[in-house]
């Protein structure tokens, strides 16, 4: 693998989870459509995810997995975006960590890195999922992150009520792209076939050991009710007038 700070890109497959079933949105009034396929400045939000992996220097190759009606909707988008790094397109799992091992076995074994983001954080910037491929060429692992601003609080009851006031201090809210050492990944999801996570670190973490930590920036944030949808609407419409890049 060439060292971080070559000339050479790392030759990263990305994985992009985008199978899910987007009930928090349908509850909240937007269900037009899956949540991939939601507009967002004029394109499927999935889109921006796609241009953003497809902008990213280490990344050469990018494999979808989505909702199994949405395969040949996702590699029409692709070829309308005019994306070269496009692979396989295949259905997802029942879980969200099946859908990750179906990325993962179906992207190419020579590459030395593996890179998972969420088709819900649209407005992942490029430079940064490069920075997290770097670290964890490095360390073996990195994800993007974000040191928590806002006190956290324990909660429990219905309706919640506050139990216990955490202490902020160390406290990272995990974002992706989360990046692995590819061969170390594989073994670690042969070796744990029944383990399931939401967040594709934390087995990492329970078996092998500590994943770097990269600050992925405060517009990272993944799109899950309506008015996460309208900030992202307005995000971009703003970077449309300014005329700032990925």
């Amino acid at each position: 693998m060439a060292p971080p700070n070559s000339d050479r890109p790392l030759d990263a497959s990305a994985i992009v989870v985008a199978a899910g079933g987007s009930t928090r949105m349908a509850r909240g009034g937007e269900a037009s459509d899956r949540k991939p396929w939601l507009d967002l400045a004029g394109r499927p939000l999935l889109a921006w995810s796609l241009i953003a992996l497809e902008a990213a220097r280490h990344v050469a190759e990018i494999v979808a997995v989505v909702h199994p009606e949405d395969v040949e909707r996702t590699r029409r988008l692709a070829a309308d975006l005019g994306l070269t790094k496009l692979g396989p397109v295949l259905p997802g799992g029942a879980t969200r960590t099946a859908s990750v091992r179906l990325g993962v076995a179906a992207a190419r074994t020579s590459a030395p890195l593996v890179a998972i983001h969420d088709g819900a954080r649209p407005l992942v910037e490029s430079a940064r999922i490069d920075a997290a491929l770097e670290a964890a060429a490095t360390d073996g692992s990195a994800l993007l992150a974000r040191p928590l601003a806002d006190t956290p609080k324990r909660a429990a009851d219905d309706p919640p009520r506050a139990h216990e006031t955490l202490d902020r201090s160390g406290l990272w809210a995990a974002q992706t792209p989360q990046c692995f050492d590819a061969p170390r990944l594989r073994a670690l999801l042969a070796e744990h076939p029944d383990a399931e996570a939401t967040d594709d670190a934390a087995l990492w973490e329970r078996f092998i050991g500590p994943v770097r930590l990269i600050d992925g920036g405060a517009l990272n944030f993944k799109v899950t009710t309506p008015d996460d949808l309208a900030l992202a609407r307005a995000l971009l419409e703003r970077r449309a007038i300014s005329g700032s890049q990925q």
